[in-house]
């Protein structure tokens, strides 16, 4: 099983993970989404995303931008991170991260 967070702003991939307030998360197996749903993040919680993510059970997060040390925590967490994807809509990404398509370039923010 998968467990895969995108941060979204209205509908489509928010383009900064930093600034997230809601998350889609997808529940992967077998090769299909079994469970979608959305959750809200605390605006106090940004540094501490990777860990909230963790302990949520998140697997992978796909996003377009985000900074080294957010990349560095969710390695800690033996979480995937997809860097640079396009602004596409959740449903789309996900359906492109299981078929092998999904698309990422290396686009960091570096603080």
């Amino acid at each position: 099983m998968q467990k895969i967070a995108i941060p979204v702003l209205d509908n489509k991939l928010n383009p900064h993970f930093e600034t997230s307030l809601l998350f889609n998360i997808y529940i992967v197996e077998d090769q299909s989404v079994v469970k979608e749903y959305l959750i809200p993040v605390s605006s106090q919680m940004s540094e501490s995303l990777p860990l909230w993510l963790a302990k949520n059970g998140v697997t992978d997060v796909i996003t377009n931008t985000i900074g080294s040390n957010q990349i560095n925590l969710f390695n800690k967490n033996k979480i995937n991170v997809f860097v640079g994807v396009k602004l596409e809509t959740p449903g789309d990404l996900v359906h492109e991260y299981i078929d092998g398509t999904l698309e990422t370039q290396d686009i960091l923010i570096i603080k």
